[in-house]
């Protein structure tokens, strides 16, 4: 203590001779003493916060999720946003097993290539979605624009083995993630050999394919053959050509729904329905009054099937009149009016005829809508008809 009054004096009289002509005897007393009492309150204040100090918690402390109980694990990263989920499962092969053990759920994933953009995933989640581009061996100087992720990058942080990054950030994605929809989504620009291509060492299994959609392709008829039977999916949407004119695809098609567009010289539809019993959806383009005729006259003849819609349109310059697309069948008053058709057929406008067909072996009914570009039929069962109140 008596150390510290010394030091108390030797700074007031520093500051002593700054004011001994200024202020008056009773006005230094009362300085000092202020000024004493002032740096009393600044020791102790540095006192306080060493103290504090010894008990403060640590700037960067992290939450220990991997200490947490396993229930407690799984629902914060149910809970975490898609990128963070991401991230979290690049830090270790656990971190990985438990965001997989998580069973986080996403919308749906899309894999598309050979579109007029860059190829790229795109991921649908309940807060938003995600573009990640996947730039190829010659895209080394290319910018990847503020709003989509690049591939290369993502893929580095995954320690896995592989030499084409494409492969490793997909497994990655498809094995951490638990998707309700997956889709593959190809067009006229894809370049590679299909049965070569390298996303097949990752994934054959689809929810739906589409191929050549908006822009036709041309291939092969051994590869529409490894495209039909080799990759699996519940729908698809072929766009082709084939490059052998006599080529005819024989063989079931296993899909709930399928479409053909740009004409199906490649597809005999001879038999098709009876080979497809499970299909409920087919969409065919490109096909003379006699084709339209024969599958319409497959479905009254044959055997029970799940389908439901028919959509057949005819070739582009076709003339064929409606006498050849009935020929030979009986045709009875529809079951709806048309305009109860514009709802069923997403029409603001209904032209043509409305007529009904009828099967044979079970009485069944479809309604058909001819016109002048495309017989459309739809299959009436008892829970479509009570929707429509008929």
């Amino acid at each position: 203590m008596q150390n510290r009054s010394i030091g108390l004096e030797k700074n007031w009289r520093d500051i002593e001779g700054k004011f001994k002509k200024e202020k008056g005897p009773k006005e230094l007393e009362f300085n000092y003493l202020d000024y004493s009492k002032k740096t009393d309150n600044n020791q102790q204040q540095k006192k306080t916060n060493v103290e504090l100090k010894k008990i403060e918690s640590p700037k960067n402390r992290k939450f220990g999720l991997l200490k947490c109980p396993y229930a407690l694990r799984e629902e914060i990263i149910r809970n975490m946003e898609f990128m963070d989920a991401f991230n979290f499962s690049t830090l270790s092969k656990r971190s990985k097993r438990l965001v997989h053990d998580a069973k986080l759920r996403i919308n749906s994933i899309s894999f598309r290539f050979g579109f007029l953009e860059k190829d790229k995933i795109g991921v649908v989640t309940k807060n938003g979605d995600f573009v990640i581009q996947l730039p190829g061996p010659n895209d080394i100087g290319t910018k990847i624009l503020p709003n989509l992720f690049d591939g290369r990058k993502l893929a580095n942080l995954i320690n896995e083995p592989s030499d084409d990054y494409r492969k490793r950030l997909i497994a990655h994605l498809l094995f951490i993630f638990h998707f309700k929809r997956t889709k593959l989504l190809v067009e006229g620009g894809f370049a590679e050999p299909l049965t070569e291509f390298f996303l097949w060492d990752v994934r054959k299994t689809f929810d739906f394919v589409s191929f050549g959609r908006f822009s036709s392709i041309l291939i092969s008829s051994e590869d529409l053959k490894f495209l039909l039977e080799t990759i699996k999916s519940n729908g698809c949407y072929l766009g082709i050509k084939i490059d052998e004119a006599n080529f005819k695809y024989r063989k079931a098609l296993e899909y709930e729904t399928f479409s053909a567009f740009n004409g199906v010289k490649w597809l005999d539809t001879d038999g098709i329905l009876q080979r497809n019993p499970k299909m409920k959806t087919l969409h065919l383009e490109g096909l003379e009054g006699e084709q339209i005729n024969d599958l319409l006259k497959q479905w009254i003849n044959g055997q029970v099937t799940d389908l439901e819609y028919l959509r057949l349109l005819k070739r582009y310059d076709s003339r064929d009149p409606a006498d050849v697309i009935l020929d030979g069948i009986v045709t009875l008053d529809p079951t709806i009016t048309h305009e109860q058709a514009k709802g069923v057929y997403s029409r603001q406008e209904i032209k043509g005829q409305l007529m009904n067909i009828q099967r044979k072996i079970d009485g069944q009914l479809a309604t058909v809508l001819l016109d002048e570009k495309e017989c459309y039929v739809i299959m009436w069962n008892e829970k479509r008809l009570a929707e429509l109140g008929n």
